[in-house]
């Protein structure tokens, strides 16, 4: 039982041990809370010659610290971050030049210390830019001299060497973000997009530019219009740094034009030196244009439908009217064979409506039913005119007929009104049947 007890007490005491030990340089990163300045330091000193200066540490932090002064090499990448090296690596370099009062030095709580350098320059230095960086990094606590990664922080000294001085730079490029389908401002709901103005600047001389830019738009297309500042950067020689920041109301929706302005000049205080530049850009969310198709599609859909169902009284009154016309319609053609079947049945034909002409007995047409006719009315007269008992009138009658029709053939064509009279005298004959033969015809042969 005692056994148990003591190893969980061991266990106990190796884990508190464990996390003490991982604790203490977070715990005294926590602590560390100190300010430099000048954080940069312009100095100009001429060739074989050195200058002094001082830099000064303050402590806000909750806990004394004790520093370790070294230097670098130093560049600054287009995105500005910035790219340590050890001294000498860079040809514009002066961190061997420089050289400090104390390896190490000691912030109290609250307190302010200053401490010492030196810059001498080599006389044969070449005119221009020359940098480096002091460091002032924490040193680790009693006992943990194992732990490597330890707060610092530093303070930029810029050495310009007198000569031959070149102070020319240039804008490179202009951009502002364009947006193509979330929208840059802010709406309800939708996620919004980052708008970032961008101005690329290039140094083309032989020393750093300390350098501040602005930028305006206007709307070539659309609503809208602004303005932003950059903040003040340090060009290094033969470099380009990127003067970025977000405009915190972008435009909506539109084509913009860009007008940029870049000033410098010899020192931080002065900018007698300015460099402009154009561009464009444009602002086309197509999330608001597909949601507004979306709106329009669910708004049309139903009043499509309404208004396709609706039709007014007139329309919905047609149907009715054209179902009782196609009744009456077909009653009629119902009727029409019965019709024709009793008028068979009698020996009577209705005239044919369609065709404009009377229809003959049994389903013949007019016309043969009009040829019937006379070729019994010839053969009746041609009778009489053998027996004698016409008086000659069926020869009279015949050349009567043969002269007509000569002068019919010789005009044409009769006239309609002599065409009626003899469809009437047919339809008469052919509701009578055949002619019956003239009374003088039988008187002539009861003699």
């Amino acid at each position: 039982m005692r056994r148990k007890l003591y190893s969980a007490i061991l266990v106990v005491l190796l884990a508190g041990g464990l996390v003490a030990g991982l604790l203490q340089p977070a715990l005294s990163q926590a602590a560390f809370d100190l300010t430099v300045y000048p954080a940069k330091l312009e100095l100009q000193v001429a060739a074989g010659t050195g200058l002094d200066f001082g830099i000064h540490i303050r402590n806000t932090g909750g806990e004394s610290q004790t520093m370790r002064i070294y230097f670098n090499d130093y560049s600054i990448k287009p995105n500005n971050d910035f790219v340590f090296e050890p001294p000498g690596h860079y040809s514009y370099s002066c961190a061997k030049w420089l050289q400090a009062e104390n390896a190490s030095i000691v912030v109290p709580v609250g307190k302010t210390v200053a401490t010492g350098f030196r810059v001498n320059v080599p006389p044969k230095a070449e005119p221009g830019g020359h940098y480096g960086v002091i460091f002032f990094e924490q040193q680790p606590p009693p006992g943990n001299a194992n732990v490597k990664a330890m707060p610092r922080i530093g303070s930029l000294i810029l050495v310009t060497v007198p000569g031959q001085i070149v102070r020319e730079g240039e804008i490179k490029d202009v951009s502002i973000t364009s947006t193509w389908f979330w929208p840059a401002r802010r709406l309800p709901v939708l996620p919004r997009r980052k708008v970032t103005a961008r101005i690329v600047f290039y140094n083309s001389g032989n020393v750093h530019l300390t350098v501040r830019g602005s930028l305006t738009y206007k709307a070539s297309f659309g609503w809208g219009a602004g303005k932003v500042e950059f903040q003040e950067i340090t060009v290094l020689p033969k470099t380009t740094r990127y003067l970025e920041t977000d405009i915190p109301d972008p435009p909506l929706i539109g084509s913009y034009k860009i007008n940029a302005k870049v000033e410098y000049g010899p020192s931080l205080d002065v900018f007698d030196t300015t460099k402009v530049s154009t561009g464009s850009f444009s602002e086309y969310p197509l999330s608001l244009l597909l949601i507004l198709v979306a709106v329009l599609a669910l708004i049309a859909i139903p009043v499509t439908v309404h208004y396709g169902r609706k039709k007014s009284p007139e329309e919905l009154g047609k149907p009715d009217e054209e179902k009782e016309e196609k009744a009456k319609a077909e009653g009629v053609k119902e009727e029409s064979p019965g019709e024709e079947s009793e008028a068979e049945e009698k020996g009577e034909v209705k005239p044919d409506d369609s065709a404009g002409e009377p229809a003959g007995p049994a389903g013949q047409s007019s016309e043969a039913t009009s040829t019937d006719k006379n070729s019994q009315h010839k053969f009746l007269r041609s009778l009489a005119g053998e027996a004698g008992l016409d008086g000659g009138g069926a020869k009279e009658e015949e050349e009567g007929q043969e002269k007509s029709a000569e002068d019919e053939g010789a005009a044409g064509e009769t006239t309609d009104s002599k065409d009626k009279d003899e469809a009437e005298s047919d339809e008469k004959s052919a509701g009578k049947g055949a002619l019956k033969p003239s009374k003088r015809w039988f008187r002539g042969r009861r003699k």
